[in-house]
């Protein structure tokens, strides 16, 4: 193994073992658990999966060791950041402004500008 790999390893292991996700399911499926979820006010996410992709989470999470809810949780969260992503860049170039930012035509409308036409911009 090359030095930085071995450098990164010990940075991604010690970034992980900060986090501990570990602990929190752990917690999470103790005899506290409920109490845990109440206080912390969790929610649960989950779906009903066919066999195959089932035993896909289950094989992935154990060449990674994780459990399937650390690893749907990063899942659900790269997905969340990519649609974003997807959707605002999308978003301005249909409109030409960003995602949020106030609509000049119905500002314009509020504010009791002239609209322009097409041809005129």
């Amino acid at each position: 193994m090359k030095l930085n790999h071995f450098a990164q390893l010990a940075a991604l292991r010690t970034a992980h073992s900060i986090i501990n996700s570990f602990l929190v399911d752990s917690v999470l499926s103790g005899p506290d658990g409920d109490q845990v979820r109440e206080k912390l006010a969790l929610k649960r996410l989950q779906f009903d999966t066919s066999p195959e992709l089932y035993s896909k989470v289950e094989s992935v999470c154990s060449l990674m060791d994780c459990t399937k809810r650390e690893f749907l949780e990063m899942a659900v969260i790269d997905a969340i950041e990519k649609a974003w992503a997807v959707f605002g860049e999308t978003y301005q170039e249909a409109t030409g402004h960003a995602w949020g930012e106030e609509d000049s035509f119905i500002d314009a409308q509020v504010n009791g500008a002239p609209r322009q036409s097409i041809d005129q911009e």
